[in-house]
């Protein structure tokens, strides 16, 4: 595990302000959240991401972050797909949770990253109870993977949508991707404009969605 103490506490993703409004979002955490990360600190956007996951984890008692180097990725975050560095995956209670950015969330992804630890943390309490129970009844396992620009208006939403899907559903799993990262993705899945959701690495739907479009997309 990497020491945290080794990275430094200076990132332009968080300034005073966003720090002490952090503090009061983070203090109404009912239950702790685990941050783990893989990130190769030769990297410019891992050294980014690991400074930005130290410096949150010291606003909440309710959150820990643990920093792995890729070689221990395999014995330490098995669930973890590593094929997008830096890549950080939320836990609770011991367990992936699926759920999982690969990127920085600067811009408008930010939101989407606290929206996470929140939601993971108190259970979607802003999910209405019948859509809830939509979800849970999906019974196809699901990787979603949610291409976004970090200036795109849209694609929090559809990034946080995702999200409480797989926290409400064991059997989806919602990774952000920072498309503009990683060329050999946009050439795969022939990237044009975002948000873009690829379910299994087979179908794409573009566009913004809401959290009940999406369900419906998981069930056809």
């Amino acid at each position: 595990m990497i020491d945290l103490s080794e990275i430094p506490k200076t990132n332009n993703l968080i300034d005073e302000a966003l720090k002490e409004q952090l503090i009061g979002i983070f203090s109404k955490m009912p239950e702790s959240v685990v941050l783990k990360a893989v990130v190769d600190m030769k990297q410019e956007k891992s050294y980014e991401m690991a400074s930005f996951l130290h410096i949150i984890s010291e606003l909440s008692e309710h959150l820990r972050v643990e920093l792995y180097t890729p070689e221990e990725a395999g014995a330490q975050v098995p669930d973890l797909d590593i094929t997008y560095l830096p890549v950080t995956g939320f836990y609770k209670n011991g367990e992936y949770r699926r759920i999982a950015f690969h990127g920085v969330p600067g811009g408008k992804e930010i939101n989407s990253f606290i929206l996470a630890v929140i939601n993971l943390s108190g259970g979607c309490q802003d999910v209405p109870e019948k859509l809830k129970k939509r979800i849970g009844k999906l019974n196809k396992a699901t990787n979603i993977k949610i291409c976004v620009s970090l200036s795109c208006h849209h694609c929090p939403g559809v990034v946080t949508a995702c999200q409480q899907i797989a926290i409400l559903n064991p059997g989806i799993e919602a990774e952000m991707i920072d498309a503009a990262l990683y060329p050999e993705l946009v050439e795969k899945f022939n990237i044009s404009r975002v948000p873009m959701i690829i379910t299994d690495d087979h179908d794409i739907y573009m566009g913004s969605k809401t959290i009940e479009e999406i369900v419906n997309l998981l069930k056809i």
